[in-house]
């Protein structure tokens, strides 16, 4: 009785952090053109300092979860299937998808927006629907990363919620109307609708997890570099390098403390 009273505290507890985490990811969409106001928010060293931090979070956290993850999968699988080569590169593999069809969608986008008007509001419409693709599987993902430690869940909804505000003043520069009509609810249905995903079959499936996370790994490593290092004139190597001695210590820290703990 008292281990299944534990259980369902735990759960309540990831509910609510997901909740949370979520909201602050949707608010920061629907927020966005109130952010363009703002001058620091607007210079090119904040982009620079986001792109940091996530690259540290990327390196630090999210790509050695990947051997943990493929531990997940193994065990979640047949125990013959679990020892094979394909789980040990299969997760690497998949990041390797999310970062080339990233940067396939971009090159595309890039070149239609250069044809016509036209083009331009469809490169928008794929640039918004593959975002929204982006954020249903990061909140998918959520309640996965807080039941394994809900520090790191909260630092990566920072990294996260960083790059979004420089995501959403791209697609705002481009189409400022389109983006705040529509793009910008779009974008944050996307993350109620993955995270409902998450919170109803999430908890279920590790492996479809696992996976995704993967996939989100390739996929947030490209965005960062996209949005770093496309425009090297605009970009300010001493607030990159802040962004990542700022996500290093943080994340370093968390690990000391969690290390101690254990």
């Amino acid at each position: 009785m008292n281990s299944e009273i534990v259980h369902e505290s735990l759960g309540n507890g990831i509910l609510i952090y997901s909740i949370v985490f979520t909201a602050i990811l949707v608010l920061l969409h629907l927020a966005a053109p109130r952010f363009r106001r703002v001058p620091l928010l607007a210079r090119t060293g904040f982009a620079s300092f986001s792109g940091g931090f996530a690259v540290a979070y990327v390196f630090l956290h999210m790509l050695p979860g990947l051997i943990e993850s493929k531990d997940s999968i193994g065990a979640a699988l047949h125990w013959d299937f679990s020892e094979s080569h394909f789980v040990d590169s299969g997760v690497f593999l998949l990041a390797l998808l999310g970062f080339t069809i990233f940067f396939g969608l971009k090159r595309w986008c890039r070149q239609e927006r250069r044809k016509s008007r036209e083009k331009i509001h469809w490169s928008f419409l794929v640039s918004i629907g593959s975002f929204s693709i982006y954020n249903v599987v990061i909140t998918f993902t959520m309640p996965e990363r807080i039941a394994l430690d809900v520090l790191t869940a909260a630092i990566f909804t920072l990294a996260i919620g960083l790059h979004m505000m420089i995501i959403d003043a791209e697609h705002e520069a481009h189409e400022a109307t389109l983006f705040n009509r529509w793009g910008r609810y779009a974008l944050g249905g996307a993350l109620v609708l993955g995270w409902g995903l998450g919170v109803v079959i999430g908890e279920h499936s590790v492996v479809a997890a696992a996976f995704l996370s993967s996939f989100l790994a390739g996929a947030l490593l490209l965005n960062v570099f996209h949005y770093e290092l496309s425009e090297v004139s605009d970009s300010k190597f001493g607030a990159f390098l802040f962004g990542i001695s700022c996500g290093t210590v943080i994340l370093l820290l968390v690990f000391f403390l969690e290390s101690g703990v254990k």
